[in-house]
């Protein structure tokens, strides 16, 4: 999954939870239904949770993203040092 589709699911989800908790506490209110009301703060607590769990998935990307522009930079090191120990070898032999 791309970033912009994971965001993009990420944040219609959480609107898409949030409003559905909001009109379910609302209707809840209303009809004097009290388990709606339990429905709605799950709904909405769910959306908070979601909204962690993105948070998260986007800084272990960001961790990738750092170990790999680590590894490049390590990798470029090693064939500096390389060619520079093919040159030495050259100079001498």
């Amino acid at each position: 999954m791309s970033l912009r589709t994971g965001r993009f699911v990420s944040a219609a989800g959480f609107i898409v939870l949030l409003a559905d908790g909001t009109a379910a506490i609302w209707l809840g209110q209303v009809s004097g239904h009290p388990l709606l009301i339990v429905v709605g703060l799950a709904l909405i607590a769910t959306a908070a949770g979601l909204a962690l769990v993105y948070r998260r998935w986007r800084a272990a990307l960001d961790d990738v993203a750092a170990a790999r522009d680590a590894l490049r930079s390590e990798i470029g090191a090693l064939r500096g040092a390389l060619d520079a120990a093919r040159a030495a070898r050259r100079t001498r032999g």
